[in-house]
């Protein structure tokens, strides 16, 4: 999709204290062979703070740099990856109180690690479809520290970190402007991150952790010889890098960074910077690799990054990319127009 006079009014995130992964090795909860091979230094742990607090507090710092106020926002979107609270509670709800965003529609996406960017897509589509929609907040949060799920190992090349992160985008100019953004399915792999699990009753009302390392393999193993699938979702990425790249008027060669999934060094190289044909400096590795997978907030933590240390400066290109359960894949390119106050680097 191309888009059309959205912009990033502001940027936020919630990083809790980091425990180092030598230290889990040391534990025995991370297999030393494993931490070594994935170069992740350090994962985000929130202990006993709830996935919305963390929400919450991004998206306070993401309006006061927008300098906007709760009531001026037309939609708030929440992300979610994991467990939120209650269950039957909704923590948009909670977000939209603690903001006072009482006039806006707020709505919880449920879409695991590529939550954001469909939250990037409707809330663009928001502000384009109606002048009086002036500005819109999305806003994530996830605490992984549960009994059904083993942070350290229950995804082969990721280790989970905490955190929140929110954005504000805005039909008044930001420091930073929304070019496109697309995605694209291959439900063809639904299976592959649930088993062969009944849908009903479901896993988690069960108390049945969570394994996608367990659940891929069973998929895996059970595909003919010759199975073309890893194929299928190389040409994906490139069709959906490509029309993202085509929609935002730059070529490969005018992006200046790229963020991907917090996984190991492996990972992000084979998976997005050897396909995209850009050496691994151009990516976020070195930043992702001091918090873990932090659930949807990734790769608006690395941008946010990025801008506060003067790494980005207007006239460069940030290239979002993330591939998810579904199997989904997206893509998102951001304009960077100005430094903003709050970076450390001020146009």
């Amino acid at each position: 999709m191309k888009v059309s006079g959205v912009f990033v009014g502001g940027l936020g995130s919630c990083l809790p204290e980091t425990v180092r992964v030598d230290h889990a090795v040391q534990q025995n909860l991370i297999a030393a062979e494993a931490a070594e091979r994935y170069g992740i230094q350090r994962v985000t742990d929130a202990k006993d703070v709830p996935a919305p607090e963390l929400a919450l507090h991004a998206a306070r710092t993401a309006l006061g740099r927008a300098g906007r106020t709760g009531h001026e926002l037309s939609l708030v979107l929440y992300v979610s990856v994991w467990a939120q609270g209650p269950h039957g509670w909704c923590p948009q709800y909670y977000v939209q109180r603690g903001i006072e965003a009482s006039a806006a529609t707020a709505a919880e996406v449920r879409q695991s690690c590529m939550g954001m960017f469909s939250a990037l897509e409707l809330g663009a589509s928001h502000l384009m479809a109606d002048p009086g929609h002036s500005a819109a907040l999305l806003t994530t949060g996830d605490n992984f520290n549960s009994p059904l799920l083993d942070r350290w190992q229950f995804s082969p090349h990721f280790v989970m970190g905490d955190a929140g992160s929110a954005v504000v985008l805005t039909r008044d100019q930001g420091f930073a402007r929304l070019c496109s953004i697309n995605a694209i399915t291959l439900p063809e792999f639904e299976p592959m991150h649930r088993d062969s699990e009944p849908l009903f009753p479901p896993g988690s009302t069960l108390g049945k952790q969570l394994n996608f390392g367990d659940s891929k393999k069973k998929f895996l193993e059970s595909r003919p010889a010759g199975d073309d699938g890893p194929l299928r979702i190389v040409a994906a990425q490139d069709e959906v890098v490509t029309r993202t790249l085509e929609e935002s008027g730059i070529e490969m060669s005018d992006v200046t960074r790229v963020g991907y999934v917090n996984g190991s060094r492996e990972r992000v190289e084979g998976r997005a910077m050897i396909p995209l044909g850009l050496p691994m400096s151009r990516s976020t590795w070195e930043q992702g690799r001091t918090v873990g997978h932090i659930g949807a907030s990734d790769q608006i933590v690395a941008l946010e990054h990025l801008i506060e240390r003067g790494e980005l400066t207007p006239g460069d290109h940030f290239m979002m990319l993330g591939v998810g359960p579904g199997l989904n894949i997206a893509c998102a390119v951001f304009e960077i127009l100005r430094s903003p106050g709050w970076a450390e680097v001020a146009a």
